[in-house]
């Protein structure tokens, strides 16, 4: 049994030591366009990890402010794409597509990786090797690269309450299933942290949908009805919040476009209406370790693992 435990990034590294271990190709993806600002540091945190099967593919949309000389300063770490696209979202397949490695993932450019983050990824698809994809402990950095820890809880939940906010926080994002999905409780699915096999991938169709920007909520819908989702209680990446982001400011878009993902998702689950509706009563155990449920709930909804991965 594998014990990813350790809330701070240094924790990780011991897993990056592992004897005799095979290294999958994990391709990462980043997509960048007049991103000068936050595009070195997104580098650094990925290359500097040392990881040897490492495949780095950046996808540029045809950068005017300096952007593409910092790229070529790493040219002989990266596979860059340099061409003009109609968004994000299609650089973003431009890049997924060439991608050749088992294990797969983005990274925005303002966004960084923790450090170990890597050898955790691969620690844990190969230990458990049934796993189609994961997901660290979400994480916020500050415009200057600060790690804020967790990400914050809304203040008009229940679960706000200081008196429940202490050794259970972590059970918020480890207890994933697709039932909780469709109770439209997706808001720390975060993407700096998502990791999946190739053949989830392919399974799913292997694209991201280029209509809109929640993008990354659809394909996790789409992951969900082809596997379960594991939590991993380490830091893999960070989302980086500078006041100048489509996420943010295109935060109502994201919100509305979620919920039509949401709402064709649920017509696919089967006897979705009961489930959801139990899924919606016994919603605390998400978030509380509640003895009395602790035996039934998982039978009732099919939780996932949390993040002991046992």
């Amino acid at each position: 049994m594998l014990k990813l435990f350790g809330s701070i990034s240094q924790r990780v590294a011991f897993i990056c030591m592992t004897i005799d271990r095979k290294d999958p190709v994990i391709s990462i993806v980043t997509v960048c366009l007049n991103s000068a600002d936050y595009i070195e540091e997104c580098i650094k945190s990925v290359i500097d990890q040392g990881y040897p099967a490492l495949e780095y593919i950046i996808v540029d949309g045809g950068s005017t402010d300096g952007t593409l000389e910092i790229l070529e300063k790493y040219s002989q770490h990266i596979h860059l794409i340099s061409e003009p696209d109609s968004g994000p979202a299609n650089a973003l397949n431009k890049g997924l597509s060439r991608a050749t490695g088992e294990v797969m993932g983005w990274l925005n450019s303002d966004d960084k990786l923790h450090p170990g983050s890597i050898g955790a990824v691969t620690e844990v698809f190969n230990t458990f090797p049934n796993i189609k994809w994961i997901m660290g402990y979400p994480t916020w950095f500050t415009a200057t690269g600060a790690c804020v820890k967790e990400m914050s809880y809304p203040r008009n939940r229940f679960y706000r309450n200081p008196g429940f906010i202490n050794d259970s926080m972590h059970l918020k994002f480890a207890r994933w299933s697709k039932w909780r999905f469709a109770m439209d409780d997706y808001s720390s699915i975060q993407q700096e942290s998502v990791f999946w096999k190739r053949e989830l991938w392919n399974e799913t169709g292997g694209y991201v949908i280029e209509n809109g920007i929640a993008y990354d909520l659809e394909l996790w819908t789409r992951f969900f009805l082809k596997a379960e989702l594991y939590t991993c209680d380490v830091l893999i990446g960070g989302f980086r919040v500078h006041g100048n982001q489509v996420s943010l400011n295109g935060r109502d878009q994201y919100i509305t476009e979620s919920k039509e993902h949401i709402k064709r998702f649920k017509s696919k689950l089967p006897r979705n209406r009961i489930r959801i509706w139990i899924g919606s009563i016994m919603r605390a155990f998400y978030y509380y370790n509640i003895p009395v449920l602790k035996g039934i709930y998982p039978k009732s909804i099919s939780v996932t693992s949390s993040c002991d991965l046992q």
